[in-house]
């Protein structure tokens, strides 16, 4: 739409439900994502977009990198300064579990070798932390949603075919955008409040996955959460 106050000729515009207008040029359909790391056995809380680029992972001692969250710092100084997004969906995927190397250091890598390994999770491990796992986000104090990981299906991943009786391929639901949860009402994440999605065990985390080498079972998990919807930001 051209001519709304405000607005330049020729602009493409949106009216969102709270009655703001955008324009297309100012914003982009994108996600925001940010990753933790589970532990067999672990009972504590562990939140997603409180840890930035080359900050230390949540749950773990590894440096985050580019793979891991496109948050350029911490979720709990909210986004940075000119930023600013409208989510529509969130999605939560087990990525991969994984064992740590045998020597130093002793704590899960982002690189597999010297005794690392790293696996996609099976149905049991899904199950067993999904059971168990109470989802949470949060934004400038306020709990805006919440359930489990099944409550909000990662809408994307891997899809096989295999002949291998052996072979197990889980993902947190169907690899289809269009069956990732969707919210009605979008949040509104503003720069400078805070926001978070916490994953609280309400018993004992079990991952003890078999290593697909056959050797030390995996007993740790990568989960990466997903914030899916209209996002303005500086472009550098």
């Amino acid at each position: 739409m051209a001519g709304t106050v405000g607005v330049a000729p020729g602009t493409t515009t949106i009216t969102l439900p709270n009655g703001q207008t955008v324009s297309i040029e100012d914003w982009i359909d994108d996600k925001l994502y940010s990753t933790v790391q589970f532990t067999n056995g672990q009972t504590t809380p562990v939140e997603a977009f409180v840890s930035g680029r080359s900050q230390v992972i949540s749950g773990g001692a590894r440096t985050s990198t580019r793979v891991d969250t496109n948050v350029p710092r911490s979720g709990d100084t909210g986004l940075p300064m000119s930023w600013e997004a409208y989510i529509y969906g969130i999605g939560v995927k087990m990525v991969r579990v994984m064992r740590a190397p045998t020597a130093a250091p002793t704590a899960p890598t982002l690189a597999d070798g010297s005794g690392a390994l790293s696996d996609p999770p099976t149905l049991r491990t899904l199950f067993n932390v999904d059971r168990v796992t109470y989802l949470e986000f949060a934004y400038n104090d306020k709990r805006y949603t919440y359930g489990v990981m099944q409550d909000y299906p990662q809408g994307h991943g891997f899809a096989v075919f295999s002949t291998n009786a052996n072979f197990e391929l889980a993902q947190n639901g169907i690899p289809s955008p269009r069956d990732r949860n969707a919210l009605v009402l979008p949040i509104w994440l503003r720069e400078n409040l805070a926001y978070k999605l916490s994953f609280s065990p309400e018993a004992a985390l079990v991952i003890n996955q078999p290593a697909s080498d056959g050797s030390t079972a995996m007993t740790f998990a990568d989960v990466k959460s997903y914030l899916y919807g209209l996002i303005r930001r500086n472009v550098v």
